[in-house]
């Protein structure tokens, strides 16, 4: 009988538990800090868990020949296989975004977690501070089992308070890993000279990031006007290529609100009805009348973007030159990452969820297949 610990019961180490909880010769043991399992992936996709996307594509993650590879293994037409061999049917819409059947999340984290598998063992409130090799074997704390095999599924900082992020994952300090400082990504901006009237307003947009004359992404959605700064899914996908960028200098955001029409001739409206009132949000116009703007080009300079706290995920973690290609450390023995604490970040849409399912799918065969079964 073999040892293996998981380090986070979020979305990748749920699934990655699930998949090796029908092995008998495996004893698993999942180490939690919170009180529940799956706190975030309940909160995801506004409570429905949109948990992939039909169309994943390497270029909406910031490595992505990481994800090309990882692609080779795991489709998402094998993610919906494993899914509804699990017993969890899913839907998707337009757009390609797949959603559990029953578009509730809680029933996403009960189908991945049943108290009663016989051979999975779990400690909550239980703040993982050390990680030692010992002999070939591992030590989590000083917990009374020594394991065979660890993988790493602990996230991100992303969407924590300040006092939650002091030293978090500071377990894996002394092992002296390469890692790149995680920033907010999927977040809003704090914009420059921000209107506050424009508070409250929502209208759709072909929203587009510069830096200095230079286009980096465009995508077109809806944008929320908040008090100091903009959101909205289209916002967020934007900071995801901002967090990329070598410098974050010179950049701001073009919002052309014709976005149904980019020829629309605004001049001639203008002239021949003296007022925006039929193009423009109720707010938006107020603006306009107080400080005329260009509708197809509204300048946004970017300040920064919002704090961790507001981050759907995170930008940095343990960088991928630290691994090989089944998620294993390369200087490390039967040592594994899943998920979050990697430095693989992706647009909205169930592309970060993806990642977490997969990575972990890939790990939970290489354990399988490894000598330390």
């Amino acid at each position: 009988m073999k040892n293996v610990a998981v380090i986070g019961a979020g979305a990748s180490g749920l699934f990655l538990t699930r998949k090796l909880a029908g092995d008998p010769t495996l004893q698993l043991y999942l180490f939690e800090r919170s009180r529940n399992v799956g706190t975030k992936l309940r909160a995801s996709g506004g409570g429905r868990a949109n948990i992939f996307n039909k169309n994943i594509s390497p270029l909406c993650y910031n490595n992505p020949e990481t994800i090309e590879q990882l692609l080779s293994k795991v489709t998402p037409e094998r993610m919906q296989s494993e899914f509804e061999n699990l017993g969890l049917p899913v839907i998707s819409d337009d757009e390609g975004r797949v959603y559990p059947l029953t578009q509730f999340s809680q029933t996403v984290v009960d189908i991945l977690w049943n108290e009663n598998m016989s051979n999975v063992h779990i400690e909550t409130e239980c703040e993982v501070k050390q990680l030692t090799a010992n002999n070939g074997t591992w030590r989590v704390n000083d917990y009374p089992v020594l394991f065979d095999a660890v993988v790493v599924a602990s996230g991100s900082p992303a969407n924590m308070i300040q006092k939650n992020r002091l030293n978090y994952n500071g377990f894996l300090s002394p092992l002296k890993l390469k890692t790149k400082e995680c920033q907010p990504s999927l977040v809003g901006f704090k914009i420059k000279d921000y209107p506050k009237r424009l508070s409250g307003c929502r209208t759709k947009a072909i929203a587009s990031l510069y830096q200095n004359d230079t286009l980096i992404h465009r995508e077109a959605g809806e944008v929320i006007f908040k008090d100091d700064g903009i959101s909205g899914i289209v916002i967020l996908n934007l900071s995801a290529f901002y967090n990329r960028l070598p410098s974050q200098k010179n950049c701001h955001i073009s919002l052309n609100l014709m976005y149904q029409d980019e020829q629309f001739d605004v001049v001639s409206y203008q002239k021949r009805f003296h007022s925006m009132k039929g193009l423009l949000h109720p707010k938006l116009n107020e603006w306009y009348e107080r400080n005329p703007f260009n509708v197809k080009d509204m300048r946004l300079e970017i300040l920064s973007t919002y704090e961790m706290e507001q981050a759907q995920v995170c930008h940095g973690g343990v960088d991928v030159s630290e691994i090989n290609d089944d998620f294993s450390a390369k200087r490390f023995q039967n040592l594994f990452f899943t998920g979050e604490i990697l430095d693989i970040d992706g647009v909205c849409g169930g592309y970060n969820l993806f990642f977490a399912f997969a990575s972990a799918l890939v790990v939970s065969n290489a354990i399988k297949k490894s000598s330390i079964v």
